[in-house]
């Protein structure tokens, strides 16, 4: 602390430093000011051990010299800085120093920081040097002591302060620029007083005029703001790899720098346009950093140019639309030369770039669209005034080869936000002609490839909103076409395949020969997907080939089209590149393992929204509906392929974890009943053809193993609205009453969550759709058939309803449609084997019977048939039911004449399950002994004739009714029958009926009369 205290005291004494605080620049509001570091000595051998040699230079090289090595480009920057104090600039005319005597300075100093320069440019073979002199304490106190002393000299418009700061500023440039480890690196600024230290520097350079007369002013500000920019370019200001408190430090320095661009930009001096340009390529970096950061600080970020920022947004629309004159060069600036004009280095071209990157957003970054949506909307306001020449500037500028990219970026994010501007544009002759040359590639531009790319999606985008053709459009189809079928730049490919889409649906015709476009389509699907831009409405990379893929495989006259997609390399190519945009675990053909795509897999599970929409998903699947219903055999062959990319995707599309996934993504609530559906559509292809048994075990297997049937019933629940449900629940009931453990699988989904499945199940049974109503009941009738009373629980809550009246029950019995009214008749007859609480219901809800009764009467066949059989399985072991199933005996009596021997049999049989109920009288007043003697004896249909003589067994314990069989001869009767069974050939089976036939007869002699 001692020593700390003599520096202070030497600083002190030599002016004022830039040790003395300042409050204005504390990036951190209350932060602990850092102990000051000692100045570095003045021998040149402290950074000795750091060089590996000397080189003599001077401050004409350095002021002449090159321009400060740039930021590294596209690098996404984060985090702020610390409190550092500011001197006050000196007062206007303060005298300056024109001779400066050189003498006493070190005639090395200037030489160690070239070789530090040197040390800070990492080459293949010296990777290392940047971060030795991170780690070097020696080194931080020397830019420290360099930056404060130097940064004294130049606020009082001294040559030798710049002599001095400029080789420092160089090697800070380098320095954040090429060294990639955030943590020392953030260290080394925290400790170096970066960034409040430079903040500090252009704010009170700003405000002093004498500094902005010195001769060395440009270059230094030049220097000092390519060190801003490196800064802002560093990865510690990402939120994702932030170091300490490197994240709010950022923050507050891009709040203070956005504070002194727009007190530059609001400026009317014309003589600053390089400072302003450089300021703007700064800013332009601090937007990409933004973009890497979450929602919260990025929205942050962009709403302040709204509001409290709002001098920086109004300064950059002004400096667009304000004609520019010739770039200015300060005194003692590089000279920039017409090569680096024509590249963008002016103030327009800097504008338009960052006007650009504000307004986009960018790729997999999500957290600033909301944000960019609200620049845009406020830019598209500004684009629509009527006297505005915003719309004019841009407008003009899109023929000019720098500002064109920049400026089609603009209109692109306007138009997204503005239906109104996109009718505008779409009045423009001159914004018209410019987007039409540029995509006949008449207007030479930096860019092309990437201009064109923004020119037909901007196209599509109009033609989207307007659902017309803007003039001249409708000549432009064959020259698309040709840019899809030829160019070998795949996002090309992609955004001319969407124009050509959009271009489709309104009715323009254009030539394209599968020769031509299958090997496109293929190229575009295999090669490396070079995303730069959003396609238009949140479309992905692939949605627009999709679209017009789709559109070709419809065309009229093209039955041969199907057969040359599918065994074409294409066919394959698509499917893999979905099952990767899915990122899907691999699960694929040996086959399909030798296919080799350039896109890697993520680890992660969430789909790539940014190559394949959910939009595009649908797209694909009803390509794959359009192949398979033209040709249905060759879906066979695919879904067979057990782990094929198409069998895993379909099952993957209908898995609970993908359709959260796709209701989360934009517009993936929209698509996903489409997407469901569609897979459902493929999947029931097998279950509609004549397919080998032996195949559709198989891919009744593979759908069986994947849980398919849970799937189907939790889609149905939780995602589809009730009126789409049918489909997904006709698979779901083909797949359960074909596989045991699919209908288990249905059980214990139902068991997993009761209260939700049951409440979708009511309301669907209950529903006006007929058919899902009939497969729902086909499906209870099936599990209360074949799996156990405990399993079935929630069959009885449906029925009952949630108050125990049965409402529900009451309903699907008198139910307007025949097929529901029969399955319901067909689900009691089950359930009646084994629940008591229905039975009790029969007999204790009023007119619960009465309808069940009523069903044996009904005018369709099915029903009665039903009905008989419900009412037989009643009478099994009724119980104190018993007695109320008298009002049953005469129609089922009725129905022992049917003509259908199903309903025929099913009358027997319950009949004979009523004897046992002291139902005798009943029996006997309707003659049902005579008639079930009748039938055993003549019935044309043996089944009937074994079930008659099943029920005489039954009834005949009845004494009364054993002596009515005896006083008719059945005795005599039944030997007859069976005298005529034993006369048979040999070769001919004997009846079933013979056992019950012989046995009855003995059962009616004398010696076994009650």
């Amino acid at each position: 602390m001692a020593e700390e205290a003599k520096q202070k005291q030497k600083h002190q004494n030599t002016g004022p430093a830039l040790e003395q605080e300042d409050r204005t620049v504390n990036v951190v509001s209350g932060m602990t000011p850092l102990p000051r570091l000692r100045a570095a000595p003045q021998e040149p051998g402290l950074l000795a051990g750091v060089m590996a040699s000397e080189m003599k230079s001077s401050w004409t090289e350095l002021g002449a010299g090159e321009a400060p090595p740039a930021p590294r480009e596209n690098q996404h920057t984060q985090d702020g800085e610390q409190t550092f104090p500011g001197p006050r600039p000196e007062a206007a005319g303060q005298p300056t120093t024109d001779v400066v005597d050189l003498e006493n300075e070190e005639l090395d100093s200037d030489d160690e920081w070239r070789h530090l320069l040197e040390a800070s440019k990492p080459t293949p073979i010296q990777l290392k040097a940047p971060l030795t002199l991170l780690c070097n304490p020696d080194f931080c106190q020397r830019i420290q002591s360099q930056l404060q002393e130097a940064g004294g000299q130049i606020l009082k418009g001294k040559l030798e302060g710049a002599s001095h700061i400029l080789p420092a500023l160089r090697v800070l440039s380098s320095l954040l620029s090429s060294c990639s480890d955030s943590v020392p690196l953030y260290s080394f600024c925290r400790e170096a007083g970066l960034p409040g230290l430079l903040l500090s520097l252009f704010r009170h350079s700003q405000e002093s005029s004498s500094i902005q007369q010195q001769c060395w002013y440009g270059t230094f500000s030049r220097d000092l703001m390519a060190v801003i920019q490196a800064y802002f370019a560093c990865t510690f200001n990402l939120e994702r790899s932030q170091t300490d408190d490197s994240l709010p430090v950022f923050q507050e320095a891009a709040s203070l720098f956005l504070d002194m661009l727009g007190k530059l930009l609001s400026q009317p001096d014309d003589s600053r346009q390089t400072l302003r340009r450089d300021s703007v390529m700064c800013f332009t970096v601090l937007c990409e950093a933004m973009d890497g950061n979450s929602c919260t600080i990025s929205k942050a970020f962009y709403s302040s140019l709204l509001t409290t920022q709002r001098a920086v947004l109004d300064g950059l629309l002004h400096g667009l639309t304000t004609p520019q004159p010739p770039l200015h060069t300060p005194p003692g600036a590089p000279q920039v030369s017409q090569p680096l004009r024509e590249q963008g280095e002016d103030l327009p071209g800097a504008i338009s770039s960052a006007l650009a990157a504000i307004c986009i957003a960018p790729l997999g970054l999500p957290g600033c669209w909301e944000a960019k949506e609200q620049i845009s909307r406020h830019l598209a306001d500004q684009l629509t005034e009527d006297n505005n020449q915003l719309r004019p500037s841009l407008v003009s500028g899109l023929q000019h080869p720098i500002l064109c990219l920049h400026l089609l970026k603009v209109l692109y994010s306007c138009c997204h936000v503005s239906e109104h501007l996109c009718r505008l544009l779409g009045q423009e002759p001159l914004a018209l002609e410019s987007l039409l040359m540029l995509v006949q590639g008449k207007v030479k531009v930096v860019d092309w490839e990437e201009s064109t790319e923004v020119t037909l999606y901007l196209l599509s985008l109009l033609v989207l909103r307007l659902q017309d053709l803007p003039p001249g459009m409708q000549e432009l189809g064959s020259e698309i076409a040709a840019l899809f079928t030829r160019s070998h730049v795949v996002s090309l490919v992609s955004a001319a395949a969407c124009l050509l889409g959009q271009l489709g649906q309104q009715g323009v015709t254009f030539d394209l020969q599968p020769v031509e476009w299958i090997p496109a389509t293929t190229h575009a699907l295999s090669a490396p997907a070079e995303v730069r831009l959003t396609p238009p409405d949140g479309c992905g990379f692939y949605d627009g080939l999709l679209i017009l893929l789709l559109q070709l495989l419809t065309q009229q006259g093209k039955a041969s089209l199907i057969w040359d997609v599918v065994s074409s390399e294409m066919w394959t190519v698509l499917w893999h590149r979905f099952f990767m945009a899915l990122r899907l675990p691999k699960e694929v053909s040996t086959q399909e393992e030798e296919l080799s795509l350039s896109s890697p897999r993520r680890s992660s599970s969430e789909p790539d929204w940014m190559l394949i929409s959910p939009q595009g998903v649908a797209a694909l699947l009803s390509v794959a509906v359009v192949t398979f219903t033209q040709e249905p055999q060759l879906c066979l062959s695919h879904l067979s392929q057990r782990g094929s990319s198409l069998m895993s995707t379909l099952k993957h599309l209908l898995s609970p974890s993908f359709l959260q996934q796709l209701g989360h993504a934009p517009h993936g609530s929209e698509f996903l009943p489409v997407v469901v559906l569609s897979v459902c559509q493929l999947l029931c292809f097998p279950f509609a053809l004549d397919v080998d048994a032996d195949l559709l075990v198989g891919i009744l297997a593979d759908l069986t193993d994947s849980e398919v049937t849970a799937y189907l019933l939790q889609v149905c629940c939780y995602h589809l609205p009730l009126s789409q449900v049918e489909l997904p629940i006709s698979l779901l009931t083909h797949l359960a009453l074909r596989d045991l453990t699919c209908l288990n699988q249905f059980v214990n989904t139902v068991a997993a969550s009761p209260r939700t499945i049951v409440s979708f199940l009511s309301v669907a049974l209950l529903g006006d759709q007929p058919l899902l109503t009939s497969d729902l009941l086909s499906l209870l009738a099936h599990t209360a058939r074949v799996l156990s009373p405990s399993h079935l629980s929630f069959i009885q809550e449906l029925l009952a309803g949630s108050d125990e009246s049965y409402r529900p029950l009451r309903s699907l019995l008198g139910h307007p449609d025949n097929s529901v009214r029969a399955r319901t008749y067909g689900l009691l007859g089950h359930l009646l084997q084994h629940s008591v609480a229905l039975r009790g219901a029969l007999q204790s809800q009023a007119g619960l019977l009465n309808l069940l009764l009523l069903g044996l009467g009904d005018k369709d066949p099915a029903v009665r048939r039903s009905a008989s059989f419900a009412v037989g399985n009643t009478a099994y072991q009724a119980g104190p039911l018993g007695p109320a199933l008298a009002a049953a005996v005469p129609s089922m009596t009725q129905l022992l004449g049917d003509p259908q021997a199903g309903i025929r049999r099913n009358a027997v049989s319950a009949l004979g399950n009523l004897g046992p109920e002291g139902l005798g009288e009943e029996l006997l007043q309707y003659e049902v002994p005579q008639r079930l003697l009748e039938m055993a004896c003549r019935d044309p249909q043996p089944d009937v004739k074994e079930a008659a003589l099943i029920a005489l067994r039954s009834l005949r314990q009845e004494p009364s009714i054993h002596q009515v069989l005896v006083s008719l001869g059945a005795s005599e009767k039944l030997a007859l029958l069976s005298l005529g069974n034993q006369l048979l050939p040999h070769s001919s089976p004997r009846p079933a009926s013979a056992k019950h036939c012989r046995k009855l007869i003995h059962l009616l002699r004398p010696t076994h009369s009650t």
